[in-house]
């Protein structure tokens, strides 16, 4: 029998997820300046507000959390459920 929720329950770590996002919005912050002269005198990596940004870091955190991980989960869970056959 194929439990196609009890095989995303095991793919599911929290914690995991919940680093996963903090990372992609520091990244998104440090990665995603508007780089001129002018602003990066005086800056340290990583102390950009989220104003310098081109997209917004919370906003591409959230779209990884409703979007990317679901969904590569998924494909994870189809990949199984086919191998299991």
């Amino acid at each position: 029998m194929q439990d196609t929720n009890a095989l995303m329950n095991l793919l599911t770590f929290t914690a995991v997820e919940e680093k996963v996002k903090k990372r992609v919005e520091k990244k998104a912050r440090i990665f995603g300046q508007n780089v001129t002269l002018e602003d990066s005198v005086g800056k340290q990596d990583g102390d950009a507000c989220d104003s310098h940004c081109k997209v917004d870091p919370k906003v591409l955190s959230k779209l990884y959390d409703l979007w990317v991980m679901p969904l590569t989960k998924d494909v994870e869970v189809e990949y199984l459920l086919r191998h299991l056959d």
